[in-house]
């Protein structure tokens, strides 16, 4: 009887730690935002120190770029620096930014211009699927029709083998990924979304995908052509599911974010999507935390490899052929015009009473490690102690 007693008590130590330690999954990682990957909007002028140097530009910025990843800078202009660029969060990439042509009649192109820079059809597309869908497969067509076709039913049978298998993920999503196709006709005005997440902005005979979760975040390389297969999509999509505090390269939860807006109404679906808020500072710590302490294998900005850790995830992962009975969902093309911007000369700020956050959740700070020695130890006292009174009586 008292061995049975030890048995259970012994059980209930070890698992307590062990269903600590799952609390969030590389999904739930991809939408945190750890305020050091901001991309930067530079405004090259003649005397940067002159107040106001920007304009109408910086009052734009100023007004719309307050709830991005983006943040507005002036610069002293010099030789081969003039005009407008998007900077990458590292620094080491750059983007013209095309001011308005008077044939566009723009009003007030400054605003155009500010709202182009987090916001397009199908940046707003993306969002809208990224917060309840389990991941997103961004596939951009190429003027080849047939390597096309191939791609698309490359990333639908991905998305049914990745479906199966979501149940017995650590943390199961109810939605299940879906596909974003970009015509080659629309990629004219996507050329900032494609720049960010290291696709060709211009058209090209062969498609071009990624996979995109959280934040609109990138997981793993992009793909184009003969590469994108059911196979790498499938890995891709599979680290998506994992808990972050295994053994996975940390790469995987640190790809580039493409330039959007997250504003209140993007917070609160989030967080009603997660059950936790990854704004808060306690779960931002948590999360950095994590990804510290974990294996990071490559220095930022070498190539990932989408197979170097799949062999982890452990899903049962075979390459029968799977058939489609029914059709996965998808956008098939974007169509939607950008979000018109009526500006304010002077925006009103809101009330403080009326900024209502949801409830948080606050992390534990327990250590799994600790837990596990201290019970044991506690267990194997106790068990001691009655052996030792058993044999005195």
């Amino acid at each position: 009887m008292l061995s049975r007693i030890f048995i259970l008590i012994a059980a209930i130590a070890l698992g307590v730690p062990l269903a600590e330690a799952c609390r969030y999954s590389v999904r739930d990682v991809g939408f945190a935002d750890l305020g050091n990957e901001r991309y930067t909007l530079r405004c090259y002028v003649e005397d940067p120190e002159t107040p106001d140097a920007a304009g109408a530009l910086g009052q734009a910025a100023r007004t719309l770029l307050g709830d991005s990843n983006v943040i507005f800078e002036v610069a002293k202009r010099e030789p081969g620096r003039e005009g407008l660029v998007l900077v990458s969060p590292d620094g080491k990439r750059s983007h013209s930014i095309a001011w308005p042509s008077a044939e566009a009649g723009a009003s007030e192109p400054e605003w155009d211009v500010a709202q182009s820079i987090i916001a397009s059809p199908t940046r707003d597309a993306l969002l809208e699927k990224l917060i309840p869908a389990y991941a997103v497969v961004l596939l951009v067509d190429g003027t080849d029709a047939a390597q096309t076709k191939r791609a698309h039913t490359a990333a639908v049978e991905a998305i049914a083998a990745i479906t199966k298998l979501m149940p017995e993920m650590p943390k199961p999503v109810e939605h299940p990924p879906v596909v974003v196709r970009l015509p080659v006709d629309r990629m004219a005005e996507e050329t900032i979304l494609l720049w960010s997440l290291g696709l060709d902005t211009s058209p090209t005979p062969e498609p071009q995908a990624v996979v995109v979760m959280g934040r609109g975040r990138r997981v793993g390389e992009s793909m184009r052509g003969g590469l994108i297969t059911r196979t790498a999509l499938q890995e891709a999509m599979a680290v998506v599911g994992q808990d972050c505090e295994c053994g996975l390269d940390r790469v995987w939860m640190q790809g580039e974010r493409f330039p959007l807006a997250w504003g209140r109404a993007e917070k609160q679906a989030a967080f009603a999507e997660l059950g936790f808020d990854p704004d808060n500072p306690k779960v931002k710590a948590e999360i950095s935390r994590i990804i510290a302490r974990g294996p990071n294998s490559r220095p930022s900005g070498k190539p990932q490899s989408a197979s170097d850790n799949f062999d982890q995830l452990a899903l049962g992962y075979s390459e029968e052929i799977i058939g489609i009975e029914e059709p996965m969902e998808e956008i098939a093309m974007v169509t939607t015009e950008p979000p018109t911007v009526t500006p304010q000369p002077t925006p009103t700020p809101e009330p403080a009473a009326a900024k209502t956050e949801p409830a948080v959740e606050e992390p534990t700070g327990s250590n799994p490690l600790a837990w596990t020695v201290a019970l044991i130890a506690v267990v194997a006292l106790g068990g001691g102690g009655i052996v030792l009174l058993r044999r005195g009586s």
